[in-house]
């Protein structure tokens, strides 16, 4: 266990509810029967450590659990007309109580949407988001490396900042600079999920119009989105820090127990008016980061950090809003059944509001915000997305293209 399993296994033993991270997919309804996605993890869990681990606080290694029982760990809802209030529900649903291992996956039948939805729920100190995408695809996936891209590590020699301990929130992040205006700062406990869905190929369109990448252009339309927002509510916007995770997990890691992924502190430019303005602004960022070696530096520092120390300070922090981006592979299918669209399943930092979450897949690129309800209209946040994604298509046409348009 590294320094950052340690001081999340504390977070967990401390918090009143599941300290976890997870993921939804959405595949077409009636693709499998309950039977079928049991008989699959009973096939492969046990091959796959992270579900067959706990992080015992004050431990230094992994404990060996129960061994996994997919009777347990899989279970099955027919949530006819009620998707929505069934997946929040799932959200605040305890997991398996140790010797058992702590995941669990709940399988979702809605024949109004015509959508069968996994929800998969792992604990945080067992693994970060990347990991947990990887690990649901070792589990359901047909073919292997169906999960996301892994990282790749800079050549050898490249030097890397020492900037990241004075970057990164040892205080208290402000309200100002973190909570939308008009939101409550203190989270209600209440947590729902809302998501919406753009062709990947438009997605892909805008970027190469605007002459930048996917990411950038999905954090221009998070920042147009939660401009909006704070206009309606309050006629008045102001640029918003968030928590960025950057993964450190290469291809040989990708299914081990245990977090490999640091936070970056990204500044939203809510206050700049111009779509355009607003994503040069995030792209200058981003570079800015990737030459700084500000990731693996980092996390080479995060790692020498007393775990209980890092507990107290990711406490303290109390991250507010965050982002993250998984490209996954275009052969992901379960049971011969094409994935529809996934987003991620949790609300993964004390004290936090709103979670934004781009996953890509071959046909459809997916925007979910899990938010806590004093998180004021963040169910309008995705389609808000949406709207500010148009905006900067318009942003990257040339002239002539909005002339004939018109």
């Amino acid at each position: 266990m590294n320094a950052l399993d340690r001081a999340f296994a504390f977070l967990s033993d401390r918090a009143t509810e599941p300290f976890m991270v997870g993921h939804v997919l959405d595949f077409p309804a009636e693709s499998f029967t309950l039977d079928a996605l049991r008989a699959r993890v009973d096939e492969r869990a046990a091959g796959l450590e992270t579900l067959n681990v706990a992080a015992v606080p004050g431990e230094r290694s992994w404990t060996r659990t129960a061994p996994p029982r997919a009777g347990l760990h899989v279970g099955a809802e027919r949530v006819d007309g009620r998707l929505a209030e069934a997946t929040d529900a799932a959200l605040r649903r305890p997991l398996p109580a140790r010797p058992a291992p702590r995941w669990d996956l709940l399988l979702l039948t809605c024949r109004t949407e015509q959508v069968q939805r996994v929800c998969f729920r792992i604990e945080h100190a067992l693994t970060d988001g990347v990991g947990a995408a990887h690990l649901l695809a070792a589990l359901l996936a047909d073919e292997p490396g169906s999960g996301p891209y892994p990282y790749r590590p800079p050549a050898r020699g490249r030097r890397g900042s020492t900037t990241w301990p004075a970057k990164w929130p040892l205080g208290k992040l402000p309200a100002e600079e973190t909570v939308p205006a008009g939101s409550d700062a203190a989270p209600s406990g209440r947590v729902a999920m809302a998501y919406a869905d753009v062709p990947e190929a438009d997605l892909r369109a805008v970027a190469a119009r605007c002459g930048a990448g996917v990411n950038d252009v999905y954090l221009a339309a998070v920042t147009g989105a939660l401009a909006t927002l704070q206009q309606r509510r309050t006629g008045r916007a102001r640029d918003l820090k968030v928590v960025m995770p950057m993964s450190v997990r290469p291809r040989g890691a990708a299914l081990a127990p245990g977090n490999a992924a640091l936070p970056a502190i990204v500044r939203l430019p809510c206050t700049v008016a111009a779509p355009g303005q607003r994503l040069e602004d995030l792209a200058g960022q981003t570079l800015a980061h990737k030459e700084s070696g500000l990731r693996e530096s980092g996390w080479r520092t995060l790692l020498r950090v007393p775990p209980r120390l890092l507990c107290r300070t990711t406490e303290r922090a109390a991250f507010r809003l965050a982002v993250s981006h998984i490209n996954l592979d275009g052969t992901y299918r379960v049971l011969d059944a094409p994935l529809l669209g996934g987003g991620v399943f949790a609300l993964n930092s004390p004290g936090m509001l709103g979670y934004f979450s781009l996953v890509r897949t071959t046909d459809t690129a997916r925007v979910t915000v899990v938010h806590d309800r004093s998180l004021a209209a963040a169910a309008e946040l995705p389609g808000l997305w949406v709207q500010a994604l148009t905006a900067l298509a318009r942003h990257g046409e040339r002239p002539t293209e909005r002339m004939a348009e018109a």
